[in-house]
Formats: C-alpha cells, sequence, structure tokens
C-alpha cells in the first residue's frame, strides 16, 4: 500500500489530466460527426481508448531499462510487418497502408513511431560520443532510420515518412556532432531535394504541395480539402457553432472528417475557444515529456521521452498546418482526436513510455 501511495504521489498529474481530457474530447467530437453521418464510430473509438488505456498501464508498469532488451526484436518485427504491408496489404485509394485482419484493419507505419524512437534511444545509450558524433557514427543511424521510412514511402505514405524524419531529426538535436558532420547533412539535404521532387513524390502529392502555393489552384480537386477545411474552421467564431450543429460535415462538404481533419469539425462546432483548449492539453503533453526528459535516469530514458514529445509536436503541427491550409495535405492524423485503432493504441503506447520514465526516476 506504501508503494502504491507513493507512486500515486509522483504520478504526472498534469499528464494524466491532459491525457483525459484529450480523450474525453475525442468522443465527444466525433459524437457529433457520427450524428452527422449517421453512424456509431465515437463507439469504436472509445474502445479503441479502453483497449488503449490497459496497453498503457502495462507499459508503465514493465521497467523500461529491461524494455531495452527486447527494442532489436521489436525494430525488425515491424520491419516485417511494412514489408507484409507491400506484399499482401488492403489497397484502398492507391496505396497500400493496411493488413487486414478480417475484423479491425491495421497499420504498421503507426508502430514504425516507437521502433524509431526506442532504436534510436538505444543506440544512443549504448554508443556514448561526449565529445560529439563523427560523420561515420552516423551510417548506422542512417540505416536505422532510412530502412522504415523506405518501405513507408513505398506505400505510398509521404506523411509517415516526414513523421519518421522529423522525430528522428528531433532526437538528434539533443546530442552533439562534429562540425563537419553537421555541414555534410546540410548539403546533402539541400542538393537532394531537386531528386526528391522529380523522381520521389507522386503527382498527387506534387499537387498539394503547389496547391498550397496557390490556395486558389484547383479547388474542386486536390485543394478541396483544405478550402472546406478553411471554412469550416473560420465559420466557427470565437464560440462555436454548438454540438451538433457544424454544418460542413452535415452537408457533406469535409471530407475525412472523422480522421485526417477532426479539428476543423472541432473548430467549426467549439470555435476559437475550443480549438485554443486542445493546443493547451498538447502543450501539457509535450511539456511533460520534456520535463520526464530532464529527469530521466539514464540517456535510453531520456531519448525515449524527447521522442515522445517529438512524435505529439509533429503530429499536432502537421495536422493543423494541413487543415489551416498553410502546409501540405499528407494524412497526418491529430493525436487521439482523431480516429484509428492503430493510432490511438500507438500513442496510448507512447504515453505509457513515459509514465514509465517519469516514475521510475526515483520511486523504483
Amino acid at each position: 500500500m506504501s508503494k502504491l501511495l507513493a507512486i500515486l504521489a509522483r504520478a504526472p498529474w498534469v499528464l494524466l489530466i491532459a491525457l483525459l481530457g484529450l480523450c474525453a474530447l475525442s468522443v465527444y467530437n466525433l459524437h457529433s460527426t457520427s450524428m452527422a453521418a449517421g453512424n456509431t464510430i465515437y463507439l469504436r473509438h472509445l474502445y479503441w481508448m479502453l483497449i488503449g488505456g490497459g496497453v498503457m498501464i502495462v507499459v508503465a508498469l514493465i521497467d523500461y531499462r529491461s524494455l531495452q532488451r527486447f527494442v532489436p526484436l521489436f525494430y525488425l518485427g515491424v520491419l516485417t510487418l511494412l514489408l507484409l504491408v507491400l506484399l499482401v496489404g488492403k489497397e484502398v485509394n492507391g496505396s497500400k497502408r493496411w493488413i487486414d485482419l478480417g475484423f479491425v484493419g491495421f497499420q504498421p507505419s503507426e508502430l514504425a513511431k516507437l521502433a524509431i524512437i526506442l532504436s534510436l534511444a538505444s543506440w544512443f545509450q549504448r554508443v556514448p560520443r561526449p565529445g560529439g558524433y563523427a560523420l561515420k557514427d552516423l551510417l548506422p543511424v542512417a540505416a536505422l532510420i532510412g530502412l522504415p521510412m523506405l518501405l513507408i514511402l513505398l506505400e505510398p505514405d509521404l506523411g509517415h515518412t516526414l513523421m519518421l524524419l522529423f522525430i528522428s531529426g528531433s532526437m538528434l538535436v539533443f546530442e552533439r556532432f562534429e562540425r563537419r558532420a553537421m555541414v555534410t547533412l546540410l548539403i546533402f539535404g539541400l542538393a537532394s531535394a531537386p531528386f526528391v521532387w522529380e523522381f520521389v513524390l507522386r503527382d498527387y502529392q506534387k499537387s498539394r504541395i503547389l496547391t498550397l502555393v496557390d490556395s486558389k489552384a484547383d479547388t474542386h480537386g486536390a485543394g478541396w480539402h483544405a478550402r472546406q477545411a478553411r471554412v469550416a474552421v473560420g465559420s466557427g467564431g470565437f464560440f462555436g457553432k454548438g454540438h451538433g450543429h457544424g454544418t460542413q460535415v452535415a452537408g457533406g462538404f469535409l471530407p475525412e472528417n472523422h480522421t485526417d481533419f477532426v479539428f476543423a469539425n472541432l473548430a467549426e462546432e467549439q470555435g476559437f475557444l475550443g480549438g485554443f483548449f486542445v493546443l493547451a492539453l498538447y502543450l501539457a503533453l509535450i511539456i511533460s515529456a520534456l520535463r520526464s526528459a530532464s529527469m530521466a535516469r539514464d540517456r535510453f530514458g531520456r531519448h525515449v521521452a524527447v521522442g515522445v514529445g517529438a512524435l505529439i509536436f509533429w503530429h499536432v503541427l502537421m495536422n493543423m498546418g494541413m487543415v489551416l491550409n498553410i502546409l501540405p495535405v499528407t494524412g497526418v492524423t491529430l493525436p487521439l482526436l482523431s480516429y484509428g485503432g492503430t493510432s490511438v493504441v500507438t500513442v496510448m503506447s507512447a504515453m505509457g513510455l513515459l509514465l514509465n520514465i517519469h516514475l521510475r526516476r526515483t520511486v523504483f
């Protein structure tokens, strides 16, 4: 009993309250889209929330330092699943991103985020360089990051490919590198941009980027989603239209209103105040992640916490930037608010890692 009380006393309550707030808001918001569409998707989302909560508790109870032994197996398992997606995955709208299990669709690219976070954290723990990492040290890092990115890009899924790149880059920022290595990476990145545009990006991905440059271009094609999302957000005003009174979803103007563009529906019905409150909750999660990183007992825990914070930050930035038409449409979901079983379980697992690191700073 005394151990349980000690755990409760040191629990990251800001993180837990923000997490519960986002879960409650997600079900409430999806109830609105369900009413408009005549389905019960909010109940399925609640079901995944409960499963994710159970997974979070299990992950939080197992000492994260013992989990490090299984990181290579987890990484190889995720790579295998990504290969299976390309071979036997379910094709939707020209992309293979899901493995159809019959009763549910499974998206391995979500798990790839955790695989990258844990693998990089484990590598930095095993290969410390107090004086700074040289260019040759980055070769295994590039392989760890590049393999899942390549497999996801072949699906094709540009959004999750960029997500892995940004999460990895955020974790690398917290390490010291030799100047030569940094300059070489910068030159390589700039020089490869024309190649990526010409030979890597698909035509529809180029159209979305060009639509961002000219918001009036192809408003009934590639620019339709962004235009309707902007209308929904702008029409919400300061206080919003009220729960279930949004017109963009009810009128069928806003596609993907329960996944990619779920924030547009929330902003229309709850207004600026609702959107600001959601941002505040995400900020609380990110700050909690950085706080856990600062108090972690080892480099592995510190990098895992930084990676989880980066996962939340980049998802929110890319999704809301897409909704507000300041970033291209990439299909990146909003953590916990967007419907998606694999996404919910992945984010809740990441929250379990944060709880794990925070509690074991002194309790265990």
